[in-house]
């Protein structure tokens, strides 16, 4: 109990210096620390109050002692100074309790790193026990530990084959259970028998150590495989013998709360655990397969306050437009990608920078992965009848600001977030697509009216997990790269690529960051969603507003250095068609000035006639086209632009084939008899792609023939050439 008080009292005084030097000014207070688990430094760290790193060195500064970093380098002299007789009596447990490593000895002093130097009390018992004079350094915590980890799992925990070789002095030869995976049960003896128990362990902590996101337990026909995934990329971590599979499952299945007599059925279960990097929480699902049940573990980290727009990779002008959509409310903001693409740790960033105490957030969720203080979190149960849309139903009379939906999964909750965003609420959800534009496809494929999309979403950002380099070992970028991408603009000066080091695991990557596009729904794309125009219109008409795709934002993260050009390969797919040195919105109508043909010395623009009875569809097409530099003339009906054509000749008249008063057929037909308008290029526009159509149009007389769904690129191309067709004739 002495200690206990000890440690609490030397906790409190650093807490009373982080304080003092306006270490906890960020939301933080003395009062949020609990004395236990760690030292105070890295408690407020792990909340996100500041870099461990940064404090330590103001904290040292203050305190005028040394700030010792445990490298590569420390670690051998530690790792000699631990060995050595006179301090050998001190084993790892004890210097885990300490927080402290010793990293010199000269004469009768002993030079030890702390992460609390204000112990007195641990000090001077430490120089009793040793009867040497101990010097007092601070260090990082973190750092500490790791060390301590990795010696500990060296030393004293028990690696696979002494694991195995126990086991098998406890179930020798012919007392294994014979191969019956779906049917056979498992005692509770066997379940936590010591080298089962050191075996899950083992995983659990491996796992952890190396930074894994899941663990993936697989039985096969002569062992159980398991295997981690490490900044998104599957990696072996052991192999387990046949005669250990099922009570090692077993084992994990009583942890998690589940049925271990159960083996036919999908289960789920929840455990927590302690490491040296912190609590743990582990989501785990059981399936059964041919040789046994199947086992992922993902593994998720209690403490979320650090997660942050900054935290995942985000620029500064990103962060900026992020909170803009997230200010406000009446609005939609839909984060999309595929499985893994970090999506959900978007949506807790977003739900952590809004609460700020002044707005009722609720959240449905399946499941929930992270607990949240200052937040109502509702858990999806379809056995009860809470699905996300019954569950979307419900918290709207729970009188909330912000609602976030785990995810858009079906046309009912898809309508029903659309319409909470018209009744004065902020939503927002991820939906599975593979870009930006795609999600807009996507609501109208789930059957969300285009008028409804086009009022209530305010944003979408489509993002991918890629790996960091290694700042330890990465390289500059080599002549073979640039050769493979000669002139297509991806090469700069900052690209690097991996090279492999013991930091790094000899991958060459440390930890991943997001690659983020950004879809701010502006009011041109508003029109164009009304229209229910194609993907490739609406790319076009959101680059107006500074939009970029996966592909440039990776791009850009490529040339600054963060990742490689490989990676982004591994994760998007081949990048040798990308030409990134496109021109800006600008640039394009500057150049389509300077195309246009000169008369009588200046520049005029060339003129296109617009028929389209549709107001919103005519709107869209008006801007595409005077974005090109296009003088745009527009008529509603085929009567009006007969009026037009007639008052003045256009360069090329683009055509609605379905129309009111006179459709287009019978104008083209009208066009083509009279001498003065035979020539002139008419493309012609349908809203169904049919051959049917298509055959009309071209008997009318029309030269081309396009569907208004097509992308913006493709009917502007057809437009040029049209004009080429006419130019050289």
């Amino acid at each position: 109990m002495g200690d206990l008080k000890a440690r609490a009292k030397a906790d409190l005084a650093l807490v009373k210096v982080l304080s003092k030097l306006n270490l906890l000014d960020s939301g933080f207070s003395a009062k949020d620390f609990r004395s236990g688990e760690f030292c105070p430094i890295y408690f407020f760290a792990l909340k996100g109050a500041f870099e461990e790193s940064d404090a330590c060195q103001i904290v040292a500064d203050h305190l005028r002692l040394p700030l010792v970093r445990i490298d590569r380098a420390r670690q051998e002299e530690i790792s000699r100074l631990l060995e050595n007789p006179i301090i050998k009596s001190i084993g790892p447990e004890r210097w885990k309790s300490l927080r402290a490593l010793p990293y010199k000895l000269e004469g009768p002093a002993l030079s030890v790193v702390f992460a609390n130097p204000l112990d007195r009390e641990e000090i001077s018992a430490l120089e009793f026990e040793l009867s040497l004079r101990v010097q007092v350094a601070i260090g990082l915590e973190r750092e500490i530990l790791d060390y301590l980890l990795q010696r500990t799992n060296a030393d004293s925990m028990a690696d696979l084959q002494s694991i195995v070789e126990q086991n098998e002095q406890q179930n020798p030869a012919g007392a294994a259970n014979e191969e019956a995976p779906l049917e056979s049960t498992v005692m509770p003896g066997e379940v936590g028998s010591a080298p089962i128990v050191r075996l899950v362990n083992k995983i659990f902590s491996d796992s952890v150590e190396a930074g894994a996101s899941d663990i993936h337990i697989s039985p096969e026909k002569e062992i159980l495989k398991v295997r981690i995934r490490v900044d998104g990329i599957m990696q072996p971590l052991l192999e387990v013998p046949a005669m250990m599979r099922g009570p090692v499952t077993s084992r994990i299945k009583l942890l998690a709360g589940m049925d271990i007599s159960e083996k036919r059925k999908p289960q789920d279960g929840r455990l927590r655990i302690k490491s040296v990097r912190g609590l743990r929480d582990l989501r785990i699902s059981t399936v059964p397969a041919v040789h046994g049940e199947n086992v992922v573990v993902r593994i998720l980290s209690a403490e979320l306050s650090r997660v942050s727009f900054d935290s995942l990779g985000m620029s500064e002008e990103l962060q900026a437009r992020m909170r803009d959509a997230l200010s406000g409310s009446s609005k939609v903001v839909l984060i999309s990608g595929p499985t893994g693409s970090g999506k959900s740790s978007t949506l807790y960033a977003a739900l952590l920078a809004l609460r700020d105490g002044t707005h009722n957030i609720i959240t449905v969720e399946d499941p929930i992965e992270y607990r949240l203080e200052g937040i109502t979190q509702i858990q999806v149960n379809t056995k009860i009848g809470v699905s996300f849309a019954e569950g979307l139903r419900s918290i709207l009379r729970q009188d909330p600001d912000v609602i976030m939906v785990g995810e858009i999964r079906d046309r009912e909750t898809a309508s029903i977030a659309m319409q909470t965003a018209q009744t004065g609420h902020l939503v927002f959800s991820t939906i599975h697509t593979n870009n930006a534009p795609a999600t807009i496809t996507r609501l109208q494929d789930l059957g969300v009216p285009p008028f409804l999309i086009s009022s209530s979403l305010s944003a979408v950002i489509s993002q991918r997990l890629v790996r960091r380099l290694c700042p330890d070992c990465a390289k500059p970028w080599g002549s073979e790269i640039g050769d493979a991408y000669a002139g297509s603009g991806l090469i700069a000066a900052g690209m690097r690529e991996p090279v492999g080091c013991p930091e790094c695991r000899s991958t060459g990557y440390r930890g991943r960051v997001g690659v983020f596009s950004f879809l701010e729904i502006s009011e041109p794309l508003r029109e164009a969603i009304r229209g229910e125009l194609g993907e490739g219109t609406l790319e076009t008409l959101a680059r107006a507003n500074g939009y970029k795709s996966l592909e440039e934002a990776g791009i850009d993260l490529v040339n600054s250095g963060a990742t490689s050009l490989s990676e982004l390969e591994r994760v998007l797919g081949s990048l040798k068609g990308l030409r990134i040195s496109r021109p800006s919105t600008a640039a394009a109508a500057a150049n389509a000035v300077q195309a246009a043909p000169q008369l009588n010395g200046g520049l005029a623009r060339q003129k296109v006639l617009l028929v389209e009875d549709d107001e919103n569809t005519r709107a869209v097409l008006s801007l595409l086209l005077r974005g090109e530099m296009f003088e745009v003339e527009e008529a509603a009906n085929g009567v009006e632009a007969l009026e037009k054509i007639y008052q003045q000749v256009p360069q090329v008249i683009i055509l609605d084939l379905m129309m009111p008063k006179m459709n287009g057929s019978e104008v083209v037909q009208r066009l083509r008899r009279d001498p003065r308008t035979r020539a002139i290029p008419i493309l012609m526009l349908t809203a169904a792609d049919s051959d049917e159509n298509e055959l009309q149009a071209i008997s009318a007389g029309a030269d081309d023939f396009v569907s208004k769904t097509t992308d913006a690129k493709v009917m502007l191309a057809r437009v040029y050439r049209l004009l080429d067709r006419a130019g050289a004739a």
